[in-house]
């Protein structure tokens, strides 16, 4: 009984099962038959996949909007294969607008150039084209100047046309160039321009304007037909000042101008290289030299000289100092000038004695005290001991050659011989007597070129020379001579050693 009422319902669970299959199949074969196709439109490459018979029919079936002036390639009467590659080149519909006058059209010309000249519009390079605001030029593809208009309207807030609808019409803009004239400086020149001012016209020029160039009329003058313009060029200069180096473009007349135009302000005496009142000329080099004086004050030490004083009651060859003495100060006033930090002269001011220096007095002894000397010969009164150098000559070491006049004669004009001294007449008068131990007595009665100060030189006979040199105590034997042929200060040289 309960079989009897399931069979229908399993009967009808299988028909249906088999309905699927059936429609699986068929779905799974149409989708296997498929034949695909590349297809490249605006830059995008889309994958087709179609049953129908030709490349227009394809492109139909994808919606792929198209109009009788596109170019698809291959044609769409073609049969369609599978992994075919199809582009689809669809004409843009543009607004030309030149010379105040708007003219549509529809191309696939691949340049600007050829839109221009397929729409019979002559044109120039100096003409300015653009679409949608971009600048473009005649050799400018067409589709890359369309997709950069197409992205500058989508960034305004604009919509990107789909495939399956036209693109919207885009508007080309031809301005037509004008010929302007330019005085730069000493140069004139022409040229033709499409920029909407002046100052937008020279820079496409390449013509630099430096700030400190005048421009008439003005840089925001718009362009029309034969404008003239006149360039004041400013001339570049440098200007070292207070350690730095300025570089800059001036109109100034003078370097006065052009200090004061930078800001530059000289002091009373600072001054320029060149002179403020020089013209200012191209490349020049400005040196503002800063000025400052100061005062300086130096001394230095004045010497005090030493000053001799006879003193009778003191003997002879006896000093005493009375005044050390001290040295003076001597202060002067200088003006130091300065250009830019480097001293370049002192001037003196004034010049004074702040101490007067103090001499050093030395009195020295007149007094004259006679002693008395044992010698082998018997004693001798003398008047002076002095410490001198002794050597000694003979008329053959004296300088002259035999047969020379005067050959072995003295100063005073005696023979030489034994017992005659030379001496230095400023510290032993002539023909004083003496006392010189080892050589016994004698007379001061030569000189020689040699014998300077405390130096005596013994006479020898020629045959009997005994060689002196030496320091030897000697004596002044009395009587003493006038006091005006006494030298009184005995000198220093030449010294023992």
């Amino acid at each position: 009984m309960t079989f009897r009422r399931l069979y229908p319902h399993r009967r009808g669970l299988a028909a249906l099962a088999g309905l699927v299959l059936l429609i699986g199949t068929m779905a799974l074969g149409y989708w296997l038959t498929l034949r695909p196709v590349w297809v490249e439109i605006d830059g995008r490459t889309l994958l087709v996949r179609s049953h129908l018979a030709t490349v227009g029919d394809a492109l139909q079936e994808a919606r792929i909007w198209l109009q009788p002036e596109d170019r698809i390639d291959p044609p769409p009467s073609t049969p369609l294969r599978p992994g075919m590659h199809v582009q689809v080149q669809r004409a843009r519909t543009l607004t030309i607008v030149v010379d105040g006058e708007a003219k549509t059209v529809r191309t696939v010309a691949q340049k600007i150039g050829d839109v221009l000249l397929e729409a019979g519009v002559k044109w120039i390079p100096e003409d300015r084209i653009s679409i949608g605001g971009v600048r473009l030029t005649g050799e400018d593809p067409v589709y890359a100047a369309l997709e950069a208009a197409s992205r500058q309207a989508s960034s305004r807030g604009g919509r990107r046309s789909s495939l399956s609808e036209a693109p919207a019409p885009l508007q080309l803009v031809v301005q037509r160039a004008v010929p302007i004239a330019v005085q730069d400086g000493k140069t004139p020149y022409t040229f033709l321009t499409a920029a909407p001012t002046l100052g937008e016209a020279l820079l496409e020029k390449g013509v630099t304007i430096y700030a400190a160039d005048r421009v008439q009329p003005g840089l925001d003058t718009p362009i029309t037909a034969g404008l003239h313009a006149y360039i004041d060029r400013s001339r570049p200069v440098t200007i070292l000042a207070d350690g730095q180096v300025r570089q800059t473009r001036t109109r100034a007349a003078t370097v006065a101008d052009l200090l004061k135009e930078e800001g530059v302000q000289l002091g009373p005496q600072d001054f320029t290289r060149p002179a403020p009142s020089a013209p200012v000329t191209a490349d020049m080099r400005v040196t503002v030299v800063r000025v400052r004086e100061r005062e300086l004050t130096e001394q230095e030490s004045i010497p005090y000289e030493e000053e001799f004083r006879a003193d009778p009651e003191l003997e002879i060859d006896h000093q005493r100092v009375d005044n050390f003495g001290s040295p003076g100060i001597l202060k002067r006033s200088l003006k130091v000038r300065y250009e830019n930090d480097v001293e370049v002269s002192r001037t003196l001011d004034r010049e004074w004695v702040e101490r007067p220096p103090m001499n050093r007095i030395v009195s020295y002894g007149t007094k004259i005290v006679l002693r008395q000397l044992d010698t082998p010969n018997g004693p001798v009164t003398y008047w002076r001991k002095m410490r001198v150098l002794v050597t000694a000559y003979t008329a053959a070491t004296s300088g002259k050659s035999r047969d020379h006049p005067e050959y072995g004669i003295t100063r005073v004009g005696w023979v030489a011989r034994k017992g005659l001294v030379a001496v230095d007449p400023r510290v032993i008068p002539m023909f004083t007597k003496m006392y010189v131990p080892g050589y016994g007595e004698g007379i001061a009665a030569d000189t020689g070129g040699m014998i300077l100060g405390m130096h005596i030189d013994l006479c020898y006979d020629e045959d009997n020379l005994v060689d002196w040199w030496k320091w030897e105590d000697i004596y002044l034997l009395a009587p003493p001579p006038p006091a005006s042929q006494i030298a009184w200060i005995l000198p220093t040289y030449p010294r023992e050693r």
